[in-house]
Formats: structure tokens, sequence, C-alpha cells
């Protein structure tokens, strides 16, 4: 028997711990409440909840010090983000790989693993590269060898910027630890919009927070969830380059169910890798089919869109880089170019692969086939992906 838990307990808990009372506007509550319930009807064992509970409470708990910062500190709100680089594009599709590539340029500023996991007090130029919550991160990370594997990740790379939307329960990384489809629908269904655009709001105010005290403001982001958000996205940031990646969902669609299979093993004594695959396709189908729908009702929006190839940008990484600043009207640096092109060196796939093991799965295991994952992405597939039949 699971103990059960509501949203207003852990609201009490987080401003009884924080001395804080402020969690301002939005529908974090309510989606709160939507992903808790959810939890407690999915069949979690009994610490899967506690997890759950946890993953609530610090999420709230953060929440209020990053607002009561935001309070003390009005040089935090008068930050203006301009130009931004948003990697966006399906998982598993190259864009963590080209998001880390991007953040090496000497000018550019990513949040990175540590500050998305333990944001208050916003970080400072003096201590940015001593900071203490950086050997913290990386012990636990170091602790969690099987998601090495699966996925880089490393205290001082940068973080996805979807990690944000959490703070209003909005963001799908939910989805990959808990059966929540409610708390999934009420992020990804065309009645969102309001719920998505604060959500975005706050996530804007998380950049000026991580921005407050540091030099470097040339933002690099990432997160594959602003693929069903591309409108809220443009909106918030306006004067964005977007750099969409592109794979064949043949491929990257079994390799994220297996990745969201091995984070639910955690907290399900049987994970149904079936229905597992079945969310998967249903919402990355969804999240394509409305940045598709976008792009054919708006043509300027491919003015401010890169589009990448993934065999491109495993072929001539840095050629990749050079089009997306000539995109953007500026030119790569001989020093950025050599830093960033130290780090391919260092860090490509198979490297990667040969240091923490292949990721290795079929598309069977999770109830899908390649007929099936081409019927829901045809659209995309015809036009990126150059596919017919599948293979």
């Amino acid at each position: 028997m699971t103990s059960a838990f509501t949203i207003d307990e852990l609201i009490a808990e987080a401003q009884a711990a924080t001395g804080l009372s402020d969690f301002g506007d939005g529908y974090f509550r309510e989606n709160a409440a939507v992903l808790i319930s959810d939890v407690l009807a999915s069949g979690a064992t009994e610490a899967g909840v506690r997890t759950a509970r946890g993953g609530v409470l610090n999420t709230l708990t953060t929440r209020l010090k990053v607002l009561g910062d935001r309070a003390a500190d009005p040089t935090i709100a008068a930050q203006q983000i301009r130009r931004p680089i948003i990697v966006l594009g399906l998982p598993r599709s190259g864009t963590t790989f080209l998001h880390a590539l991007l953040s090496r340029d000497p000018n550019a500023r990513s949040p990175l693993q540590w500050e998305m996991s333990r944001p208050s007090p916003p970080p400072r130029d003096e201590t940015y590269t001593t900071d203490p919550r950086i050997e913290l991160s990386r012990t636990e990370m170091a602790a969690d060898a099987e998601t090495q594997r699966l996925h880089m990740q490393d205290a001082e790379l940068p973080a996805e910027c979807g990690g944000f939307l959490r703070h209003e329960f909005m963001a799908t990384g939910n989805f990959a630890f808990f059966d929540a489809p409610n708390y999934l629908e009420r992020i990804i269904s065309d009645e969102a919009g309001e719920r998505v655009r604060s959500a975005y709001a706050f996530h804007k105010m998380m950049l000026q927070h991580h921005q407050s005290h540091t030099a470097r403001k040339d933002w690099v982001l990432k997160s594959p969830q602003h693929t069903a958000h591309v409108a809220e996205l443009v909106a918030t940031y306006p004067d964005a380059t977007l750099v969409v990646t592109h794979r064949d969902p043949l491929q990257t669609l079994p390799s994220l169910a297996s990745l969201v299979s091995h984070f639910r093993v955690r907290n399900y004594a049987n994970v149904d890798r079936a229905k597992v695959g079945a969310a998967v396709l249903d919402l990355w189908s969804r999240a394509m089919r409305r940045t598709m729908r976008l792009r054919e009702a708006d043509a300027t929006l491919d003015q401010r869109i890169v589009d990448v190839d993934y065999k491109a940008l495993v072929r001539d990484p840095m050629g990749v880089v050079r089009r997306i600043y000539e995109t953007r009207g500026e030119t790569l640096g001989a020093q950025s170019e050599a830093v960033m092109s130290a780090w391919v060196d260092e860090n490509r796939q198979d490297q990667h692969q040969a240091k923490h093991g292949s990721h290795k799965y079929t598309a069977a295991e999770f109830g899908l086939d390649s007929a099936q994952i081409a019927a829901a992405f045809a659209d995309y597939r015809e036009r990126f992906i150059g596919s017919g039949a599948p293979a």
C-alpha cells in the first residue's frame, strides 16, 4: 500500500522548509495535482511514490527560492535575453551533441547540469568553476553508470532548458519516469496553450536568473520538448534562431522508448514496454505534426530555422556549426572554432560508446514496428528524411 500525498501538503512543507511563501502566478498547483494523481494511480512502487513526492517537493522548494532571489535582487528581472540559439528536434536525433558542441564557444552561455539541479542562489562569475554544487552534482551522476551509458551527462555539460518548464510542472521529462497520461495530455493537448505560455514565461525568468551575475549572455539552449511548443517558444523569444535536428524516427523512437523504460524501472516493479512504446510514438508524432502544421502555415518561420540532418552532423559537425553562424549573419571566430573542434575530437559518439558501452535495443521490444512508425511520421519523413517505404 503506497502512501498518498497531496499538493497542498507539499506546498505547506516547502514553505515551512524555506521560510518563503510566494510561489508567483501560473498553473503550477493544478499541473502538479494532476501529476500526483497519475502517479498514485499508476501502480508505482512505494519507492517510486517516495521519489515522486521528493521530486515535487524539490521543485516547489526550488521555485520558492528562485522567486525569493528575484524579489530580493532587482537586477534579475532587469536582464534582457537577446538572440538565443535554441536546439530542438526529436529526442535521440543529435540534439545533445550539437547543443554541447555549440556551448563550447567561449562566447556562449548554456545552463550547466549542476546549475539546473540547484539554481539558487544565482551562479556568479567569480565562483563559476569552483562552486561546490559542481562536485555535488558530479558525485550524484557517478553513482548512475547506466544513465551514463545511455545519455551524455556531466555536471559541467549543458543541460536541457526544458528542465526550466518543470517549475510550472509542464515538463515532459516527468513522463520519462512515471506513467502519467493525464499529466502528459495536459502538456501537449491542443487546448494547453495558456498553460504552455505560462510555463515559457517562467522559462524566461529562469534565464534571467542564471544570467544575472555572469558576464556571458549569448544563450545556446536545447530541449526536444520545444518541438511541441514552437509557437509559444517563438512568442517568448521572437529573435531566436531555431536549430532543428532531423533523424529518421525509425531509429530515434525505439531508442527513446529504451531510455524511458530504463528510467521507469526505478519506479515500477514491472514496466509495460509496449505501453511505453505506444506513449512515446503518440507524444512525439503529435509534437512533430504540430510543428509541421505551424511551418506550413507560417512561411516566415522557416527563415529563422536552421535544419540539420543527423548524418551531416556526424560527418561534419563543424560545417554544421559554421552554417548556423552564417544564418545568423555571424562569423565563427578562429579561437572559437579551435576550441569547438578540439571538443569534437574528444567527444565523438563512437568514443562515448567505447567509454560507457553501446545502447542496444530493438523496436519490437516496445511493441513498435517500422510500418507503424513510418505511418505516424509520414509527412515529416517525406520532407526531412527523404525516405520512401520503411526498410
